[in-house]
């Protein structure tokens, strides 16, 4: 009998009195395998402490059992619940996950994604930081293999998971218009990026529906960074008439924004009000909590490695769509703005 840990898959078929193509199926989970037959040989291979060659296994099958997903910056809190959820879903499979962060620097990611390629990876899940530079939407369009966009529209023809930014934007500044505010300033990503794209339609078709244009000198887009906000709330909060209401709309945007009203002095809400793109620990344990636009990174998280899966088995299938619905959760950030007169905040609301 072999010595524990030094087994080999002929010493398992041995132990278990099978063939080797049984052992081989039990190992690769083949749904045709009796469960007295599977039970036979999973005991084997625990009695034997057997680790199967897994690069040896990838080579035969032309895959690495492995893939990679890239975002902008993992040091932002809610993205760790999507690589989570898809690590999650994909180790059960077998699959193992590398993550890496572009910093907000296409060439940076563009290296990125060219090193994946290299390494052979099985699939591709990644947030670009822009939809606007040729030579990083031609990397994942030429990849030959699955890539899952995260809240971006281009390449089109990919497989996509993303939020309904849209209808949460449109929620929040509905609410904040409601409470009387006319001055919403709106910081957010690059122009091109689909989630900026959507999320100032959103803000434009709150105001469309009371019959208001907002203006757009409060609209500031440009980048997700946290320093990116910080700049842009010093610099409107500098602005001869003030927005009396302001809108992180994107994870990391809030420090930044809160930042700013701090060095000055301003107070939340008497002297104005915060919502921001997304929940966080942040949001939530501010004093007093923010208002946010909501969904659950988790789900889009496990939706990126269905896609994935699913695409590895059939490839030729059309292209996957997922869209998260967003809520808006109003908390004490919000009221109406200093000098106006109206009733207390009400509830948020759902966007399907």
């Amino acid at each position: 009998m072999a010595r524990r840990g030094t087994a080999t898959i002929k010493d398992v078929a041995r132990e278990a009195g099978v063939g080797l193509g049984t052992v081989s199926r039990v190992i690769n989970r083949h749904p045709q395998v009796a469960e007295a037959l599977r039970a036979r040989v999973q005991a084997a291979i625990e009695r034997l402490d057997y680790a199967p060659d897994v690069a040896a296994q990838s080579l035969r099958a032309g895959r690495t059992r492995s893939f990679a997903c890239v975002f902008r910056d993992l040091t932002v809190p809610v993205l760790a619940s999507f690589v989570d959820a898809m690590q999650r879903a994909l180790g059960a499979e077998g699959y193992g996950v590398f993550v890496a962060s572009s910093y907000h620097d296409p060439a940076h990611e563009r290296a990125l994604v060219a090193d994946f390629v290299a390494r052979r990876v099985d699939g591709l899940v990644i947030a670009t930081s822009t939809e606007s530079d040729p030579g990083l939407l031609r990397l994942p369009a030429q990849a030959r293999m699955p890539v899952v966009l995260v809240d971006r529209a281009v390449p089109e023809g990919l497989d996509s998971v993303r939020a309904d930014h849209a209808s949460g934007t449109r929620l929040a500044i509905g609410q904040m218009l409601g409470l009387g505010h006319r001055r919403i300033a709106m910081i957010s990503g690059e122009p091109s990026v689909g989630a900026t794209r959507e999320r100032s339609r959103g803000f434009k078709e709150a105001h469309a529906a009371l019959g208001l244009a907002p203006d757009p000198a409060l609209l500031r887009l440009g980048s997700f960074a946290t320093r990116f906000g910080q700049e842009q709330a010093e610099a409107l909060l500098a602005l001869p008439s003030p927005p009396t209401a302001l809108f992180a709309a994107g994870t990391a945007l809030l420090p930044g924004l809160l930042r700013a009203l701090h060095a000055r002095g301003l107070r939340v809400p008497q002297d104005v009000s915060v919502v921001a793109g997304a929940d966080s620990e942040l949001a939530e344990f501010h004093t007093p909590p923010i208002s946010v636009v909501r969904w659950d990174h988790g789900e889009l998280g496990a939706a990126a490695a269905r896609f994935l899966l699913r695409r590895l088995e059939v490839p030729e299938m059309s292209p996957q769509l997922h869209v998260a619905p967003t809520e808006f959760i109003a908390r004490a950030s919000i009221a109406p703005p200093p000098g106006h007169r109206h009733g207390a905040v009400t509830g948020g609301g759902r966007a399907a």
